[in-house]
């Protein structure tokens, strides 16, 4: 029977979404409950969240959408079988065509997981890339010494959300399937975001002229780790190493937190040179995410 998640099965949930990624990877990082509490009730819009039981949840797809980027995203986690995994999948996909026609539909899963790689391209999903979660461990307090003419200043997220949103948008408008939103919408998802570090918001200046950015998350407390939700640089200030300063001053930030380790997602194609900046930093690969997605 598949019908529609509620919060009470929050629990349940969690054990099928870690037992379905720890089959595939025994070295995965478990889910925090409130991960899913935050799956259910949707990330920028309420989430539609199907469920397949049989003698117990067997597999659940959280549906996210994000109407000003018209995009919509199925995530789906399993313990069922091969034909009951395709019969969720399915009637995801149909409620997706029937709410959200016209939107592209993007999901992702472990680059390991060969039965939802399978079950994606059966769906006619077409690969876009990969996407590692990279994890520093340990991490030391030692913010980094600053050049002359350059600052750093942890700012309140509304109060400075003009310059925040101008220097996201301009940072990551050439990052393949970034879609900016405008300073409304960009703000509140930001403060919708129940993880968000409120003392992590950071913008580096070049002779008081604002540069770069960096946003921290505390996404991963339940592990004791901090997590860099966004970091960007103006293309006019490349070149100075304000990628690297911000990225050691997260690091030092969710150190003075008192977290153990600290994580950042990084597309693999990204032609930035942010993920050589990564791995030089100490940051290693613990999950290959791979992208697929079609339009509705």
């Amino acid at each position: 029977m598949i019908r529609v998640a509620t919060q009470k099965d929050a629990q349940e949930l969690l054990a099928v979404c870690n037992s379905h990624e720890l089959r595939i990877d025994p070295g995965f990082e478990e889910m925090p409950l409130s991960e899913i509490t935050e799956f259910l009730n949707g990330y920028e819009e309420p989430a539609h969240t199907l469920v397949l039981e049989d003698n117990g949840i067997k597999a659940v797809v959280f549906i996210q959408t994000s109407t000003p980027r018209n995009r919509v995203e199925p995530d789906l986690f399993t313990i069922a079988s091969k034909e009951q995994t395709k019969e969720l999948f399915d009637a995801a996909l149909a409620w997706a065509a029937d709410n959200r026609k016209g939107f592209e539909l993007r999901t992702f899963c472990n680059k390991l997981d060969t039965e939802l790689l399978a079950l994606f391209e059966q769906s006619g999903l077409s690969f876009n890339r990969d996407y590692y979660k990279m994890i520093k461990d340990p991490i030391n307090q030692d913010f980094p010494q600053l050049p002359q003419d350059v600052t750093v200043e942890a700012v309140d997220l509304e109060g400075e959300s003009k310059t925040l949103h101008m220097l996201e948008t301009e940072s990551f408008s050439g990052h393949f399937g970034y879609i900016p939103l405008g300073h409304d919408d960009w703000l509140a998802e930001k403060v919708a975001e129940p993880q968000l570090d409120r003392k992590g918001t950071f913008i580096v200046k070049v002779k008081g002229e604002p540069a770069g950015l960096l946003i921290a998350s505390d996404a991963r407390s339940d592990v004791s780790g901090g997590w860099v939700d966004k970091l960007g640089v103006l293309e006019k200030f490349r070149g100075l190493g304000l990628g690297k300063l911000l990225l050691l001053w997260g690091i030092a930030h969710a150190a003075d937190k008192g977290y153990k380790t600290v994580g950042l997602g990084a597309d693999t194609g990204n032609e930035s040179g942010a993920l050589q900046l990564y791995e030089n930093q100490g940051f290693k690969p613990t999950v290959v995410w791979r992208g697929y997605s079609t339009t509705i």
